[in-house]
C-alpha cells in the first residue's frame, strides 16, 4: 500500500512537471512567433527563379506538358503538382525522372535550370 501512494505521487509530480515544462515551451514559442515573423516568408522562399524557369520550361518541357504547363499532351498537366511534391521532391524528379519523362539533368539542364524549372513547377 505504501509503494502504491508513493508511486502515485511521484507520477503526479512528474505530470505537474512536465505541464509546466510544456506551459513554459509555449510561452517561449509564442514569444519567438510573435518576433520572428519573418519566418513564414522564408518558408515561402521559393527554391529558385520561377521566371526564368518558365523559359526554360518553354524550351525543354512545354512539347510534353504544353506551353504552360497545365494542358498536359504527352506527359500530364503539372497544375497542382505543389500539392503532390514539395520543392525538394520536384527537383529530384527532374533529376532522375521516370520514363517516359526524358533525363534533362546534367544536360542540357544544370543545376540552377533545375531549381527554376522546380520553382515554376511549384507556382502552377
Amino acid at each position: 500500500m505504501l509503494f502504491k501512494t508513493f508511486a502515485c505521487i511521484v507520477a503526479g509530480t512528474l505530470a505537474v512537471a512536465l505541464a509546466a515544462a510544456g506551459c513554459a515551451k509555449q510561452t517561449g514559442q509564442s514569444s519567438q512567433s510573435s518576433t520572428t515573423t519573418a519566418t513564414p516568408a522564408v518558408a515561402a522562399t521559393p527554391i529558385g527563379d520561377a521566371a526564368h524557369g518558365k523559359q526554360i520550361f518553354s524550351t525543354n518541357c512545354a512539347g510534353c506538358h504544353g506551353a504552360t504547363g497545365i494542358e498536359g499532351g504527352v506527359g500530364p498537366s503539372l497544375k497542382g503538382e505543389k500539392a503532390k511534391k514539395n520543392g525538394d521532391a520536384t527537383i529530384a524528379w527532374i533529376h532522375d525522372p521516370k520514363p517516359p519523362m526524358p533525363k534533362l539533368w546534367p544536360s542540357p539542364l544544370n543545376d540552377k535550370d533545375v531549381q527554376d524549372v522546380a520553382a515554376y513547377v511549384q507556382s502552377l
